[in-house]
């Protein structure tokens, strides 16, 4: 499987001339059940795995979290094609200064087309994209793991794909074409991410069709939500049945944590996942990540308040000084008024 979707890499790279080669990148593979079940494939101890189901086949995006090796390798390629970047933009300007040189002595031959300056490369405007953008697992439609009936009677499709352990991040129910471009939508604006740990089924369920959306959460992130809201179904709770083929296997369902915005990689419609139920939540355009929320208000809660230190009172001290203040006072006073005569 995984040389059947490297082949499809490379005929996307032949397709698309003009977009960048992207070097660094998940190590994936969509599992299929037969395959389990004959021993073709097998769920490794020292990768990861993520399942997705639904009525229907489907397909998305996720983003891996990149690790200090990605980076390293990252910033790896970025030197060399920064590299190279340089050496063309020298080159550029060479033919330019040599052009204008000749202009300016009047040896440019008639017909020529004047080259203009070239926009210098530099390490602070040089950019190769964002790494997670070369860190995306998707999935669907094609490499079901498993097709099946519920006990509605409902068809459920559903995909299990190997993956690099670590954290991702759902980016959106996107298509990418074979030339490298995409369909869907993008929740640039608000979404989950969970850990995919080593040997372990980590278990989305049907969370990806949003069928376990409200009213009250559409309404936070589509202004026709209303409008929509009658075609479809009444919200249920996500769906973390899974196939019997995963029976003898360690399944374990997503710890759904908030995540950030990001870029709108694809040039494609822009949205954001509706709140989820103790995991994410919106002021406005500000997500909140209600997990850490909640952890921090408790670690507030069960700090240690404050001791009141008493201390003497000082109001007596002070009355007893006011009081002789007063009596020395009058004890002047009135000696000043019987000196009065005398002084006169």
């Amino acid at each position: 499987m995984i040389a059947r979707m490297m082949t499809a890499a490379a005929v996307s790279a032949l397709l698309l001339g003009a977009a960048p080669a992207i070097a660094q990148e998940v190590e994936k593979d969509a599992i299929e059940a037969k395959n389990l079940e004959k021993g073709k494939q097998s769920i490794s101890a020292e990768r990861a795995y993520i399942f997705i189901s639904g009525p229907a086949r489907s397909n998305g995006l996720f983003y891996k979290t990149p690790t200090e090796e990605d980076l390293a390798l990252f910033q790896e390629e970025w030197e060399e094609e920064y590299a190279d970047a340089r050496k063309k933009y020298e080159r550029k300007l060479e033919d330019y200064l040599r052009q204008q040189k000749d202009l300016s002595e009047g040896r440019m031959p008639p017909g020529t087309r004047q080259l203009e300056k070239p926009d210098e490369v530099t390490r602070e405007t040089f950019s190769i994209g964002p790494v997670e953008r070369r860190l995306t697992v998707g999935w669907g439609p094609m490499y079901v793991f498993d097709k099946d009936k519920d006990e509605s009677g409902e068809k459920t499709f559903s995909y299990l794909m190997e993956v690099d352990p670590g954290e991702y991040t759902y980016y959106g129910a996107i298509f990418m074409n074979p030339n490298g471009s995409a369909m869907g939508t993008c929740m640039c604006m608000g979404s989950v991410k969970f850990e995919a740990k080593a040997g372990v089924v980590t278990n989305l369920g049907d969370f990806t069709t949003l069928r376990w959306v409200d009213d009250e959460a559409g309404r936070q992130v589509d202004v026709n939500w209303d409008e929509l809201a009658d075609k479809r179904d009444p919200a249920r709770p996500v769906d973390y049945s899974v196939p019997a083929a995963l029976a003898d296997y360690e399944v374990v369902r997503a710890d759904l944590r908030a995540a950030g915005k990001v870029d709108n990689w694809y040039g494609i419609m822009i949205s954001r996942l509706p709140p989820v139920d103790g995991v994410l939540a919106y002021e406005r355009d500000r997500i909140v990540d209600v997990k850490e929320k909640s952890r921090m208000q408790a670690q507030a809660a069960a700090r240690p308040s404050p001791i009141a230190v008493s201390t003497p009172s000082t109001a007596p001290a002070q009355a007893a000084a006011q009081e002789d203040g007063d009596t020395n006072a009058s004890s002047e006073t009135a000696t000043a008024s019987e000196q009065e005569p005398a002084a006169n």
